[in-house]
């Protein structure tokens, strides 16, 4: 997990009709971020995957597994020293007894990551 490993903490969580909100502090000190990139530290596209698994997880108390994913667009560099903290929305539904999500990745206008996915 990589709330385990600190690449991030989580300052705010909130849930609300259907959608679960987090506030995220970055951690530009992770070991991640030396091999991507040195001197130029980028969130990998994968840990922010990786975030939204462990979101869902910590909100229902058990383990989220991603089954497919239909859409992602990463639309803007997602630096953690330029922008330490970050909102992640995930608006949830439901698709066949699974959980459909749609997940957005933001800095007050700025838009990173948008993602739909099915999680179980």
């Amino acid at each position: 997990m990589l709330l385990k490993d600190k690449l991030y903490s989580i300052t705010q969580l909130q849930f609300d009709e259907n959608q679960l909100v987090a506030t995220l502090k970055l951690n530009a000190e992770d070991a991640i971020y030396k091999g991507h990139f040195p001197g130029n530290p980028i969130t990998p596209g994968v840990a922010q995957l990786e975030m939204i698994k462990e979101l869902l997880s910590t909100h229902y108390n058990r383990s989220i597994q991603l089954k497919s994913i239909s859409n992602c667009k990463y639309l803007a560099i997602l630096n953690p020293i330029g922008t330490p903290e970050i909102t992640v929305k995930l608006t949830i539904g439901e698709h066949e007894g699974d959980l459909k999500v749609n997940a957005v990745f933001s800095f007050e206008e700025k838009i990173f990551t948008k993602s739909q996915g099915i999680y179980s």
